[in-house]
């Protein structure tokens, strides 16, 4: 016997593969359904929604960086309040296109031994693994790349200035590029592609918003975080990992 699935009474009838009761049971479904935040674990997206909401989003933080210069012109409050500012902005998205039970999940800490020993691999395989293949993959497509102008810029600050900018590299970059990349991208991505698709355009697109002498690094971790996030299903254990090494390069260039 076949249950209503909206009041869950049992079905009688002659037609087949019916799953509501009556004509109104179906009407209140629908209604509760048009009610409820869009949510990104329950409905597939077509591949020109997915790129369109990609590109879309992109254009938006763009206009968001435009308004912000004409506003200032000091590099280290121009990088400080535009990645707070676009920091918040792709928070709200995400808010927004999430129900409430899978925004929480997507914001989950990590509270058991097996995600920290996650955080843990990915971190070693960060240093050992994606920085000496970074150093093989610049040295031989990009030989006359400098280091980036982030990096550049925390050398010719001024101590102050360049606390401030290191911390701004170390913590506020990362929860953007976290919220960003792995929240709202690959967010998407999955709506239409496989994990393992998925990861990788993501990264891809990671590292291409990079300057080219950090390519090898940004897709790099961009496959780490990507699919931390997926085992997770959280962004904040690939947020940890991302805060931690931006602190470890941003230690050696102000220390070293």
């Amino acid at each position: 016997m076949e249950y209503c699935k909206n009041c869950l009474t049992p079905i009688i009838s002659d037609k087949e593969d019916r799953i509501y009761c009556s004509n109104q049971c179906w009407l209140k479904y629908r209604q509760n359904k048009l009610d409820q935040p869009l949510s990104f674990s329950n409905e597939r997206w077509p591949v020109w929604r997915v790129w369109i909401s990609i590109i879309g989003l992109f254009a938006l933080l763009f206009s968001l960086l435009i308004v912000v210069t004409t506003f200032i012109q000091d590099l280290l409050y121009f990088v400080i309040i535009s990645t707070i500012l676009s920091a918040i902005l792709v928070f709200f998205i995400l808010k927004n296109l999430h129900s409430s039970e899978s925004f929480r999940e997507l914001l989950k800490f990590p509270k058991t031994r097996e995600v920290w020993r996650l955080i843990g691999i990915v971190i070693l395989i960060d240093v050992f693994v994606v920085k000496p293949l970074h150093v093989v993959f610049t040295t031989y497509f990009f030989p006359e790349a400098n280091e980036q102008e982030i990096i550049t810029a925390l050398e010719e600050l001024s101590y102050r200035s360049s606390i401030l900018m290191a911390l701004s590299v170390s913590i506020l970059t990362p929860i953007l590029e976290e919220l960003l990349f792995r929240g709202f991208i690959l967010g998407v991505l999955l709506k239409c592609y496989s994990e393992r698709a998925s990861i990788v355009i993501s990264a891809l697109i990671f590292a291409i918003v990079h300057e080219p002498v950090a390519y090898g690094m940004a897709f790099g971790g961009g496959l780490l975080y990507g699919w931390l996030r997926v085992k997770t299903g959280s962004i904040v254990p690939s947020t940890i990992t991302h805060i931690l090494w931006n602190s470890f390069v941003s230690i050696i260039v102000l220390f070293y």
